[in-house]
């Protein structure tokens, strides 16, 4: 009851800096108590809510989404806490959760409605910056952002889709997640116009060329120098690699003629 006291005190005092303080405290500490005191009541007005702090520009909401507070989130969108405001920098709470991998606080904002794939100035959506964390919650973040409506294929400034920077990062296990996910692994990026298998044969790892063509990877699109996978791999020093792809390109050709074929069975059926 001391939280509802205080909040009706500042809310007739008029004091927005210290309540808005106040607020950013307990969000990052994760008193969900404090929240839970004023759901109901809700002392707590708009400006108040989505007050940006000084220096860091964050509202309530970013802060306990950086720091992972998943019950508070919940509070502060019940409360009408305005999940578009950014920080400083131009992040909003998405972003927030996927910069540090916060799968729970995802979860939340996943169940409120609050889009996933909004993307910053820079180009970068929220799944993009799950790549770069490495970590076990980053890869746990990410399966939540695309079940959350995040594009597994969303392009950023420079062309490139999530995936290829999974492999940039040499990061197998996310990788395999953006691929089970949807993620396409033919696109071509505006970099030389590479698709993942190109990227693959380039990174020179037999277990990263190996999962690229499970998934679906053909041996034979161009990139913009008129270069496919088997032929760039080929210029490129691992054997290994040279026979994926040799045996990729006989599984496509013998996938293409038994397709071939089976028009040709159907269409002579049809007459």
């Amino acid at each position: 009851m001391w939280a509802r006291s205080l909040l009706l005190l500042c809310a007739a005092s008029g004091c927005l800096g210290v309540l808005a303080g106040v607020l950013h405290d307990k969000a990052r500490s994760g008193e969900t108590d404090f929240f839970d005191d004023n759901i109901e009541a809700n002392p707590i007005t708009k400006d108040e809510l989505n007050e940006r702090e000084a220096g860091s520009g964050q509202t309530p909401l970013m802060a306990a989404s950086l720091a992972g507070k998943h019950l508070v989130v919940d509070r502060l969108l019940r409360l009408g806490a305005d999940h578009t405001i950014t920080e400083r920098d131009g992040y909003n709470p998405p972003h927030g959760v996927a910069f540090q991998g916060r799968p729970e606080a995802a979860q939340i904002l996943v169940e409120h409605g609050v889009p996933m794939d909004v993307a910053h100035a820079d180009g970068f959506t929220p799944l993009h910056r799950t790549v770069w964390g490495g970590k076990p919650q980053h890869l746990l973040t990410a399966e939540i952002l695309v079940k959350g409506g995040a594009d597994v294929n969303h392009l950023d400034a420079q062309g490139f889709p999530p995936s290829h920077k999974a492999l940039d990062a040499r990061w197998v296990e996310m990788l395999r997640a953006l691929l089970d996910m949807g993620a396409d692994p033919n696109i071509r990026t505006r970099l030389r116009g590479d698709t993942l298998l190109h990227a693959a044969v380039r990174a020179q790892s037999v277990d990263i060329v190996a999962l690229v063509v499970e998934a679906g990877g053909d041996v034979s699109v161009k990139n913009d120098n008129g270069l496919t996978p088997k032929g760039l791999a080929k210029q490129m020093p691992s054997t290994e690699i040279r026979a994926l792809m040799e045996t990729s390109a006989i599984r496509r050709r013998g996938e293409h003629a038994d397709g071939v074929e089976k028009q040709a069975k159907e269409a002579k059926e049809e007459l």
